[in-house]
């Protein structure tokens, strides 16, 4: 009998012990499937629980991504904020910020990030250089944005719309004839591309090539 209730007694404990330990990542896998399903708010709130007990970096990127899919930049903020000041080298929590700051129209903070993360010899994936290319351009800081652009564009998904964005870029600073001949050049290798054809319409009409201009517009319109 005595021997029964030690057996009883020791198992209960093992169960508490283990509950203990292990309810921090059952919340966590719980925020995990409710965000899977598109419940945000439900995926926060356990998150938050998990944050309690875990200091692993993947819960507080995961409750930053559930304020941004409900559009709580603030929360969103403090959040990445005190993530960064953990692990600065963290490029995927210095993307989600940055992407913050794009969207609130702050491109000198999410400049900044980029600048500190560099600084510590940090380097950047392809999607980075697209970003922080997008963000210099954002910042109307065209020399800066170049390099990153064409940085981009050697990755073969990244290839496209960084080229067409930065003869977009060219065309804006009147660089007319390398924005034509770099839409041109997309557009023998992918002539389907509708962003690619828009904007040399748009940018042979702006250099006064209306006959041409008049073209692409056409082949635009003939296509559905």
């Amino acid at each position: 009998m005595k021997l029964a209730l030690y057996v009883f007694l020791v198992a209960l404990l093992v169960s508490l012990l283990f509950r203990r330990v292990e309810w921090p990542w059952i919340a966590f896998r719980q925020g995990e499937i409710a965000f899977d399903r598109g419940l945000y708010l439900e995926a926060a709130a356990q998150y938050e629980r998990a944050a309690q007990k875990l200091s692993d970096s993947r819960v507080l990127e995961h409750l930053a991504k559930c304020w941004l899919a409900v559009g709580r930049m603030d929360e969103a903020e403090t959040v990445l904020l005190k993530l960064l000041e953990q692990q600065p080298e963290r490029l995927s929590a210095i993307k989600l910020l940055a992407g913050l700051y794009q969207k609130t129209r702050q491109p000198e903070k999410a400049i900044s990030l980029f600048t500190k993360y560099l600084a510590l010899g940090g380097k950047l994936d392809p999607p980075a250089e697209l970003q922080l290319a997008r963000i210099y351009r954002q910042a109307a800081l065209y020399d800066e944005a170049a390099p990153h652009y064409i940085q981009a564009a050697e990755d073969l998904k990244q290839k496209t719309v960084a080229e067409v964005e930065l003869a977009e870029m060219d065309s804006w600073q009147g660089h007319y004839d390398e924005a034509v001949q770099g839409l041109r050049q997309v557009l023998a290798v992918e002539p389907a591309n509708r962003q690619a054809r828009l904007s040399l319409a748009r940018v042979l009409s702006w250099a006064g090539n209306y006959k041409e201009s008049e073209d692409e517009y056409r082949k635009l319109l003939a296509k559905p």
